[in-house]
């Protein structure tokens, strides 16, 4: 099958192929920018070459002009510039290769229309999308999928030209009462709209005069009913963490090897991100401290998800400021002296903390299916990791005095993220206990600690990673004491 245009046709399988050199040397220099790739220079410029030479390939089959090397003064200078007549311009570049990309998409990137339907339209402007900006392989599927999603069969066999701005308001109406879609997917919707009519609506094709799409949300706002749910609701209650702790340490002292099971456990302790946990190795553990300070992530490569080590956390966006540390208190020294127990047990040898029996390290997807399943065997409404950080936060740094700034430091996010997103008031239960501590510590029962007799520390007691350490179930019953 070819793609036609309106100076003749390209296979499409050479289209296919110039676009995926194209999306290779893009994941390339994306990778290089993060350190993840080096010394891949050689690779990147012989894929340039091959592109180079298909497109030089399809100019110079419609192309009927000469290709012409001058020399101009520049600045005073003598410069070489390459030059040719195209259509009623005369393209003028600094090298053969340059004027050859110009050539090419003059003639072949934008894609002829036989038909000015809403799908061609949108079709076309994403791949020009593609082709300019070099989305990721995600963001790409994206819009497939809201594409589908969103837009009927009979709305994108639609005109483009003949789609008027009051029969446009009308289908978002029509749609946003049928889906009531979230905010995120209201506007993704709206980006599939803006995507079309705002190619079609560009000078260097101008289909329609306007982009017809309302910048105003009326539809999204009258259709869409916003989540009364209070900020406590979006984190595990202390009875529910519990229930999870004691189902799972039961479990992972059943089976033969619960990776997951340790796993939850470990973030029912730290709070730590869901990615956070894959990429967390045993050289990350050290004295008294865990140091947080990379994240699996994930994307999309020739239609697979594919997993990678990103050096840096969330917070850090791609830029690292050396993470964050965790103390070690003896529940989670429990949990790493057990599971590292049945790894040398099972002659599992890994760099990863959380690795499966082959020594690879586990993935975000078993993780959250694996807290997923837990929570709907235990009947709880909530079934994210998000949840842990939440609690963790209001439930145990809270009633311990933490001020903000070291909450804030210990979950790997701003002072305004915690005050606004993090902190709530506690159930009524932890409210009146909470009120007895403070009424004790305030002189009601002289001698009395709201934190034990060792004070903050009692809570969360650290304890030394190197150290030499009691027997493993002698620390259990501390740890649970």
């Amino acid at each position: 099958m070819a793609e036609y245009t309106q100076y003749g046709t390209i296979e499409s399988d050479i289209y296919s192929e110039i676009n995926e050199i194209r999306v290779q040397i893009n994941r390339l220099k994306e990778m290089q920018k993060k350190g993840i790739l080096k010394g891949v220079d050689v690779v990147i410029q012989e894929l340039t070459k091959k592109e180079l030479k298909l497109k030089e390939a399809k100019v110079l089959s419609v192309h009927k002009y000469a290709i012409t090397e001058i020399t101009v003064k520049k600045n005073g200078k003598d410069v070489t510039r390459w030059q040719t007549q195209c259509g009623e311009t005369r393209p003028r570049c600094s090298s053969y290769e340059a004027l050859i990309d110009k050539l090419y998409s003059f003639y072949f990137d934008a894609t002829a229309i036989t038909n000015y339907s809403f799908r061609t339209i949108f079709e076309a402007a994403l791949d020009e999308k593609i082709r300019t900006e070099a989305p990721k392989e995600k963001t790409i599927q994206d819009y497939h999928i809201t594409y589908k999603a969103f837009i009927t069969d009979e709305f994108g066999s639609r005109d483009i030209r003949l789609i008027k701005p009051s029969e446009l308001k009308e289908y978002i109406q029509t749609v946003s009462a049928s889906h009531a879609p979230s905010k995120k997917r209201f506007y993704k919707f709206k980006g599939i709209l803006n995507l079309a009519f705002e190619y079609a609506s560009d000078p260097e094709r101008r289909y329609i005069e306007f982009n017809p799409v309302p910048a105003k949300n009326k539809a999204y706002a009258k259709n869409f009913t916003p989540t009364s749910r209070k900020p406590e609701d979006k984190a595990f209650q202390p009875d529910e963490i519990e229930l999870i702790r004691s189902h799972l340490w039961e479990r992972v002292r059943k089976e033969r090897y619960d990776v997951n099971g340790y796993a939850i456990l470990f973030s029912s302790e730290t709070g730590v991100r869901e990615g956070e946990i894959p990429s967390l190795k045993w050289s990350d553990i050290s004295g008294n401290a865990i140091h947080i300070h990379s994240q699996q992530n994930d994307e999309r490569r020739d239609g697979k998800k594919i997993f990678y080590y990103n050096p840096t956390t969330k917070n850090e966006k791609g830029v690292s400021n050396n993470g964050r540390y965790i103390p070690i208190t003896n529940r989670i020294r429990v949990i790493l002296d057990e599971l590292k127990e049945k790894q040398n047990e099972l002659g599992i040898v890994s760099e990863w903390v959380f690795c499966k029996e082959d020594g690879e390290w586990m993935t975000t997807v078993s993780y959250y299916e694996a807290l997923y399943r837990v929570t709907k065997k235990l009947g709880l409404r909530l079934s994210n990791n998000h949840a842990f950080r939440m609690a963790l936060n209001s439930y145990v740094y809270v009633p311990m005095g933490l001020p903000v700034t070291e909450r804030a430091k210990l979950l790997g996010h701003s002072v305004e993220t915690n005050l606004k997103y993090y902190t709530f008031a506690r159930t009524d239960d932890y409210i009146d206990e909470l009120c007895e501590k403070m009424n004790a510590y305030n002189g009601e029962n002289s001698g009395f600690s709201p934190f034990g007799e060792k004070g903050t520390l009692g809570y969360l007691k650290i304890l030394d990673f190197e150290a030499k350490k009691e027997s493993l179930e002698s620390a259990r019953i501390q740890a649970f004491s």
